[in-house]
């Protein structure tokens, strides 16, 4: 099958591509406002893009509860305070996590529907997931609206990781990180390690 820009619309092209870019990692995002309630979500729209200064890209969709200004909780509160927390997501954490992608009152703080820990981080206003075995805070380098997107940029201001997971010459021990990835619609663990065959 082959499908051109100007079949994109008779499919479900959106879905397809979803589908295809996996496993995709898990920003599980924690942030605050103004008001001082916390929140947290997942987006699997996300990646590394820059070593020097090190930057990540976060994909925000538009809000289901419209606002003000009609953005989701998350890119509000970013834009607020100009500063947020990637948790990463250990397979012990996945139903926490999916608890906290339901939609919840903007005054609901989803630390507390999930029953995590939120702590006070060493340099930005957002709390960290205290049972997360990494977490990275983050300061907020630019917003750029594209597509049905917004892109969020933040750039790395301090780096937690727990013993248990840290190695030897600054490795991670996948064993006990335990990452899990998006899978199309799913989840998926991200435990079977090779090495191609250069034979």
């Amino acid at each position: 099958m082959i499908i051109e820009k100007s079949e994109f619309s008779k499919r479900q092209i959106a879905k397809l591509v979803k589908g295809t870019v996996v496993p995709r990692p898990i920003a599980w995002i924690s942030s605050v406002g103004k008001t001082g309630i916390p929140n947290l979500a997942p987006f699997s729209y996300f990646q590394v893009i820059s070593h020097d200064p090190v930057m990540f890209i976060i994909s925000i969709g538009q809000g289901y509860k419209v606002g003000k200004d009609g953005d989701k909780d998350t890119l509000a509160n970013i834009k607020e305070t100009g500063d947020f927390v990637i948790n990463m997501v250990s397979a012990s954490l996945a139903s926490h996590m999916q608890k906290s992608s339901e939609i919840f009152p903007k005054n609901v703080s989803e630390f507390e529907k999930t029953g995590l820990t939120p702590v006070k981080s060493q340099v930005v206003t957002a709390p960290r997931v205290e049972e997360a075995v990494i977490s990275m805070e983050c300061t907020l380098n630019r917003v750029m609206e594209l597509g049905d997107f917004n892109q969020v940029i933040g750039e790395l201001a301090c780096y937690h990781i727990k013993d248990e997971v840290y190695m030897e010459g600054d490795k991670i021990n996948y064993e006990t990180y335990d990452p899990i990835g998006r899978l199309a619609a799913n989840y998926t663990y991200v435990r079977d390690l090779f090495f191609p065959d250069e034979t």
